[in-house]
């Protein structure tokens, strides 16, 4: 896909740089109208090669604008977020168009959150809100905010951005009041799932084998570690016994140098997965929760 967009974008270019004639004299109007009517019938590839021929053979801002904003749509419906995202950021600085500049900057946030730039997100929204205050406060604009706030781990603008949209709802004062009540309960700083130290975990597993895969929570690993250990202590005492010393030392101790790091390692890396089941089925939680205020409305 990535090629074959390479491909179009070339020949785009060359119809550009040696046919000025032909470039001037195509309808752009007719351009738009082809690109809206082929991703209407589906055709989302096609329409987003169509509308970018409109935004390079157009030489009004405006229409290179709207052109620039169509295509991002068929990329998303075809999955390609990070050519729209790319695409998108050819007009965050035309500002003389506020509504069109209102939804570049949404369409933008929107790309940014599902390629994971959640920082980025946020500071699109933040523009947003800071050049369009008004156009910001939709529930469609707030849910992202909060969305992205939430996987950023901005507790704080999570909670007033959700609770901004529980206030725009137009519920009655007692089903808002219950909303925003159960909205700062599941963004209580009590609820955030509790973090286990990975030096911790490391520490406990150096001078107590197991001890680290049992704090993180993990008490198979623990005994299974631990037993592993006094198995291959075990085997070099008796290699010992039987006068196998360079094998007791080799073999043995060997072994048991082998389960004691690893396990000293593996603690932390327990610790490291707990935290993020832990923090991703809390953030699942929250998405739902305020996915879930959409269906109120």
């Amino acid at each position: 896909m990535r090629w074959i967009n390479v491909f179009y974008l070339i020949c785009i270019f060359l119809c550009v740089s040696f046919s000025p004639d032909k470039a001037t004299a195509q309808d752009k109007h007719v351009l738009l109208d082809q690109a809206r009517q082929l991703y209407e019938e589906g055709n989302y590839f096609e329409a987003a090669i169509t509308w970018e021929r409109a935004y390079f053979f157009s030489s009004d801002p405006r229409k290179r604008m709207e052109a620039n904003l169509g295509r991002a749509q068929a990329l998303k419906q075809t999955g390609d977020f990070r050519t729209a995202r790319n695409d998108l950021q050819r007009s965050v600085h035309l500002r003389q168009y506020p509504e069109l500049h209102a939804r570049v900057l949404y369409e933008l946030a929107l790309c940014e959150y599902m390629l994971g730039s959640f920082t980025a997100s946020l500071g699109a929204l933040q523009q947003l809100e800071h050049y369009y205050p008004r156009k910001s406060q939709t529930s469609e604009i707030m849910l992202l905010y909060s969305l992205a706030a939430i996987m950023n781990e901005n507790w704080e603008v999570a909670t007033e951005k959700t609770l901004a949209r529980i206030q725009n709802l137009g519920l009655s004062a007692a089903a808002t009041d219950s909303l925003m009540n159960k909205t700062l309960q599941v963004f209580c700083e009590c609820s955030i799932p509790v973090t286990l130290s990975e030096n911790r975990a490391r520490n406990w597993s150096t001078f107590v084998p197991g001890a680290g895969q049992l704090y993180a929570g993990y008490p198979g690993r623990a005994m299974l570690n631990a037993g592993s250990q006094v198995a291959s202590l075990g085997l070099a005492g008796y290699m010992a016994y039987s006068n196998l010393y360079v094998s007791g030392f080799v073999i043995g101790l060997g072994l048991f140098q082998s389960f004691y790091f690893g396990g000293i390692k593996q603690a932390g890396y327990l610790a490291n997965q707990k935290n993020n089941i832990q923090m991703g089925a809390y953030k699942s939680d929250l998405k739902t929760f305020v996915i879930q205020l959409e269906e109120i409305q």
